[in-house]
């Protein structure tokens, strides 16, 4: 069968990574311990195959006129924009090679130029308080203003505000799916996935593009997200969550860490406290970040520190009036004061940490 879209090379590569009896890994070793080039393997005959000490399920693999590699080979068809790279691609990710399964292809929808960019992951909580989205969206917008990709997993809460925040900027962002690019998940960020690519983002999949979301997909897409990344920014996340997952990946690939502190009552600061005490960086500015990762900038974090704080006071009398010992929404802050929602969690945040007021679903409740 004839393939114009696609090159022989990939074509072989993809075959083999839609064989789901078998991992990247088991190939990979496989090729190596038997001196083959994967063009070589597939030219083997059936007998060949199995003295090397394939199975005969095994040897499905080889054939590229199965359904499921009809299926993607379409899927690469137009628009230009759809390409799928296979691990001997120059354009592959050198870190991705580094993993010890590494995917042998990567589905793409966009600028798939970005993967080869220097990148920051923002991950944290499905559940994301508001000024936790608030800050994520920041940060990313900061992150992308200064020429990085901001690197996230397209989920709901923390992930779905990163992405929104490089997309309001000239930086880019790229999304890695848990599910093929065909099953946008969830749903209710098709419109985001959307606007992701047509800002010159990309959206990144080792899963054929009609393969469904799943629950074990999660970790698998979270070390490809490690992987990629210089660094991983965590925002909120509880103890025991995929967003931690990703922080250790990077950990223990030597990738720094970063942790925004929050209120230690609440439940979503477990996790970025942990990981500060176990010696990721306290991040309060983007230049905490930047200074980590050897990437100069004008402002210093002191300014932006001071910038902050300033703020904060010179609503202070005001703002913290507003607020009330039940509860107040940051909607009705805003209205009150008279500041922008995100100028009110900048401020609220500063009270937050000093401990004048606490953080609560939708606001605020004072505390002193």
């Amino acid at each position: 069968m004839q393939h114009t879209t696609i090159s022989d090379s990939c074509l072989r590569w993809l075959s083999l990574s839609l064989f789901e009896k078998r991992s990247p890994e088991f190939w990979l070793t496989w090729l190596t311990h038997n001196q083959l080039s994967v063009e070589e393997a597939f030219n083997l005959p059936r007998q060949a195959l199995l003295d090397t000490g394939l199975t005969e399920p095994d040897c499905t693999a080889f054939k590229l006129d199965r359904k499921e590699v009809t299926q993607a080979v379409s899927w690469y068809s137009p628009p230009d924009s759809r390409v799928i790279i296979d691990i001997e691609n120059a354009n592959y990710p050198d870190s991705l090679r580094q993993l010890t399964s590494p995917p042998l292809v990567l589905y793409c929808e966009g600028n798939a130029a970005l993967l080869r960019q220097r990148q920051i992951a923002i991950v944290g909580s499905r559940k994301a308080t508001l000024q936790g989205a608030g800050l994520a969206r920041d940060f990313a917008a900061e992150l992308g203003s200064v020429g990085l990709t901001v690197t996230s997993g397209l989920a709901l809460g923390i992930d779905g505000a990163a992405h929104k925040g490089a997309c309001a900027t000239p930086g880019n962002t790229l999304a890695v799916m848990g599910a093929g690019l065909q099953h946008i998940h969830p749903k209710s960020h098709a419109k985001l996935a959307r606007q992701l690519v047509d800002n010159g983002g990309c959206l990144v999949s080792e899963f054929a593009p009609g393969v469904s979301p799943r629950p074990y997909h999660f970790p698998r897409r979270n070390r490809i997200i490690a992987a990629l990344s210089d660094g991983v920014l965590v925002v909120e996340a509880k103890i025991k969550s995929g967003s931690m997952i990703t922080a250790n990946l990077a950990a223990d690939a030597g990738k720094e860490v970063f942790a925004i502190p929050g209120n230690i009552k609440h439940p979503l600061t477990e996790g970025p406290h942990y990981l500060i005490q176990q010696g990721a960086k306290l991040t309060t500015c983007v230049a905490d970040m930047l200074e980590e990762l050897g990437i100069e900038l004008a402002d210093t974090c002191d300014e932006e520190a001071a910038r902050q704080q300033g703020l904060a006071f010179e609503s202070a009398s005001g703002l913290l009036a507003h607020v009330d010992t039940e509860f107040t929404s940051v909607d009705d802050l805003a209205a009150r004061s008279g500041l922008s929602v995100s100028q009110v969690m900048a401020d609220m945040l500063e009270y937050e940490l000093v401990g004048k007021v606490s953080a609560v679903p939708g606001g605020y409740v004072r505390v002193s």
